[in-house]
């Protein structure tokens, strides 16, 4: 595994080193700048020569001159720094973003006051599409919110001409909605609730406006169907956020799960419209343990031109806030009643019953041979596992396969990694299994410090995000953020995953600053390391000749600002493959 190399070091390392290929013209080169390169053999550059999207020479001022032609287009960065651009291994596009192409709510991260969530929600209104049926919306934060303002009285008043849904941030297990969206649904006072699914009421027990759980089923039902151009919106929205962060790598966390999903991404494709790399996991499994047939996962790979490599999701367990995550040392209390979390991400159905501990959503052995099937068929498995013992029984599936072929040929690997136990760590390394991390996580934002650490013991807490402790014991450590169910905000991330600090807050104190990571540490899991994981390393993650011409100009210099300042770092320019798709205004 590649090491990021102190900068100490770096500033040793002599530029100028790259032998300038014989007879070529670089078609655009970038001067003047301060280069990052994540290339152990090169680490700092100060220019670079790009020729059909690739990068021709990575080197000094005089190295890219030596390629410098006529028509060459020269960008002089003015000592600006660059880097290569950021991958994120894990989002959903498919699975949350048709709900918010045309409005999506600030979340928890940007800790909205109820009043800004409301004026966000009425700039929505005022620019909603018109020819649209209905008024769908997603992302606000249940914590900002009042019970006086999630109500059919309230949103009425806002959208009283079309049924409105307004969709929480976490993907579904709150919904705020208008009476004629509850006429639409065929929804009556006479709904009978239960713990599986309710409706805030009145007091004298009428429906109020806000659905729980199952009861947002119904709602959901309603919905005129997310057709194809209105998925190619929103996922095209998201990809533009994500250029806008600088992010030119990512995976598709979840698709084949609705209608459409594979055609739309498949029309993009073609279209010329998806400006990063991409992987496409194909659904293996959704909050139950029904598994997609290989045929199945086969003949959706064969009918869709798809980006990127043959890839399957699973889910294997929920997540620790509702009890639904298998922990090595259990729960530290049975009274203690479960939170909402604001970052399902995958949409696990959630039993609230408090248990001992959880079970496993696919049995270990079901999932063994299923992996096993995945493998043979040449589908590189990603799994959402949050628990220790969740993710010591994916350990224990994968390793059957891995050991039976000699090595991880795949790369399978186990996303979120929320808790590992230490007896785990060697495991990892010795599978070549990575561990794909949630840097916005690393902060003690209010889903940490009110909501997980409530419902565990303080040996256990103590262990959560524990990065530091993985990495030095060799675990390969990969950037994901679960967007848009949680920030798609790079720099948040990175921030809070060496700080252990909420960015921009300090006041709040720390969360684990033992496990603190190095700047060089979170670059190298954001880039190199993400490529790797979505089997692009070959073709980007670093900058170096011959690779893709992916690379990022910031606003500053990394290492020459505060660490407390890293959140406020700003994307100036985006290119992918030598293209400029990104430009700050």
């Amino acid at each position: 595994m590649k090491r990021a190399i102190p900068l100490a070091v770096l500033t040793t390392l002599l530029v100028g080193c790259a032998q300038p290929p014989s007879g070529e013209i670089a078609d655009t080169v970038y001067t003047n700048g301060k280069i990052y390169t994540v290339d152990e053999a090169q680490p700092r550059a100060e220019a670079v020569a790009i020729k059909d999207g690739k990068f021709l020479v990575v080197g000094s001022n005089a190295d890219v001159e030596a390629v410098t032609g006529d028509a060459t287009d020269v960008v002089d960065l003015g000592g600006a720094f660059a880097m290569p651009g950021i991958g994120d291994s894990h989002i959903h596009p498919a699975l949350v973003m048709p709900k918010r192409a045309f409005c999506g709510l600030p979340g928890t991260f940007y800790e909205p006051s109820e009043q800004q969530t409301i004026d966000a929600l009425k700039e929505c209104i005022a620019n909603y599409p018109e020819d649209r049926e209905w008024f769908i919306a997603a992302g606000w934060s249940a914590p900002a919110m009042s019970d006086d303002t999630l109500t059919r009285e309230f949103l009425d008043k806002l959208i009283p001409d079309r049924p409105a849904y307004v969709e929480d941030e976490t993907g579904g297990h709150q919904a705020w909605f208008n009476t004629k969206a509850m006429e639409a649904a065929g929804i009556t006072s006479d709904f009978k609730d239960s713990p599986e699914g309710y409706f805030s009421r009145t007091p004298d027990g009428d429906i109020a406006g806000r659905a729980y759980e199952g009861a947002v089923n119904p709602l959901l039902a309603a919905l005129p169907a997310f057709d194809v151009e209105l998925k190619k919106i929103a996922y095209s929205k998201l990809m533009d956020e994500a250029l806008s962060k600088g992010v030119t790598a990512f995976g598709e966390a979840y698709a084949g799960v609705f209608d459409g999903d594979l055609q739309a991404w498949q029309e993009l494709h073609l279209e010329g419209k998806i400006h990063q790399h991409v992987k496409i996991y194909l659904k293996g499994n959704l909050g139950t343990a029904e598994l997609t047939p290989i045929e199945t996962l086969e003949e959706w790979w064969n009918t869709y031109d798809l980006p990127g490599t043959k890839g399957v999701k699973l889910g294997m367990d929920g997540s620790i806030e509702s009890f639904t995550a298998p922990l090595v040392d259990g729960y530290a209390s049975t009274e203690v009643d479960p939170v909402e979390s604001p970052l399902p991400g995958d949409q696990l159905d959630e039993d609230e019953s408090g248990s001992d501990n959880a079970e496993l959503l696919i049995p270990a052995n079901k999932f063994a041979d299923y992996v096993a099937e995945l493998d043979a068929a040449g589908f590189q498995v990603k799994v959402h596992a949050i628990g220790d013992g969740t993710v010591r029984s994916t350990l224990d599936g994968y390793e059957r396969t891995i050991k039976a072929n000699g090595n991880n040929r795949l790369r399978h690997h186990i996303d979120h990694c929320s808790l590992v136990h230490p007896d785990d760590f060697q495991r990892f390394v010795d599978l070549d299994v990575s561990c794909t991390i949630w840097p916005p996580l690393n902060a003690p934002i209010g889903y940490n410090t009110g909501g997980i650490q409530a419902v565990l013991t303080p040996e256990t807490w103590n262990r959560m995000y524990a990065n530091r402790e993985r990495l030095d014991a060799g675990i390969r450590l990969v950037n994901h953020t679960d967007a848009p169910a949680a920030t798609m905000w790079p720099w948040f991330g990175m921030e809070a995953a060496i700080t252990r600090q909420f960015p921009g807050k300090p006041d709040r104190g720390t969360m684990g600053e033992e496990h603190a990571l190095t700047l060089e540490e979170l670059i190298e899991a954001y880039t190199i390391n993400v490529a790797w994981s979505l089997h692009y390393d070959d073709v980007t993650g670093s900058i170096e000749e011959g690779k893709f011409a992916d690379m990022i100009v910031l606003n500053h210099d990394l290492f020459e600002i505060p660490v407390t300042d890293i959140h406020k770092t700003e994307v100036q320019k985006t290119i992918f493959k030598g293209d400029v798709v990104y430009t700050a205004n």
